[in-house]
């Protein structure tokens, strides 16, 4: 493996497993004092927030390790069990994370960019799933790859935010940005790896 792709990978491993313990900070903190900018949902969608909160984490933890090859070469078993909790984990937040996009801040377009991530998020994953049971694992790993591009957005939200307002944009512009921006160009990136790894079988 190209030093480069070790980066890449490893940035992964590491951005989605301490985003995914991080956002347990409420265990400790309180959800209020955990999620400041979020209060709101407290009110609004008190069950359906818990529900995402908590088990979004979970697919994001388990994200890097089924597309692990190692991981997965070394117990089928194990690839699946995971692979199970994985999709029930986003089957819960990805229902839930609809309920929560209609109270999303900052109106009508950080609204609609929450509620499609989710709504894509659950239909790729279950695409995935339809794949497995079917045998069919090429295509299965390229849905897959995907559904954990989407996951991912919980990573790029919280590059994205402080990016933007870093650099001076105003919190309610960034919020309506991030809203699209954490997960579309993921979808991108998703996209190219895909045809790279048709291309790859087909060389061979």
């Amino acid at each position: 493996m190209l030093p480069k792709m070790k980066i890449q990978r490893g940035l992964f491993w590491f951005l989605s497993i301490a985003v995914a313990l991080v956002s347990y900070r409420f265990v400790v903190l309180g959800m209020k004092t955990g999620f400041p900018n979020m209060a709101h949902q407290l009110v609004s969608s008190n069950y359906a927030f818990y529900m995402h909160v908590i088990f979004a984490p979970i697919a994001l933890a388990i994200a890097p390790f089924q597309l692990s090859e190692k991981f997965r070469a070394k117990s089928l078993s194990r690839h699946r069990l995971l692979g199970r909790i994985y999709v029930g984990a986003v089957l819960v937040a990805g229902l839930s994370g609809i309920m929560i996009g209609f109270d999303a801040m900052h109106g009508p377009i950080a609204q609609a960019g929450f509620i499609l991530l989710a709504v894509i998020w659950l239909v790729v994953t279950f695409k995935a799933v339809k794949f497995a049971r079917r045998r069919e694992i090429g295509l299965h790993r390229e849905w897959m790859i995907r559904s954990i591009a989407l996951t991912f957005a919980g990573v790029m939200l919280r590059v994205w935010l402080p990016a933007q307002l870093i650099s001076g944009v105003p919190f309610d512009v960034a919020y309506q940005v991030v809203s699209w921006l954490c997960w579309v160009p993921n979808l991108i990136v998703a996209e190219y790896f895909v045809r790279e790894l048709r291309n790859t079988k087909s060389s061979h």
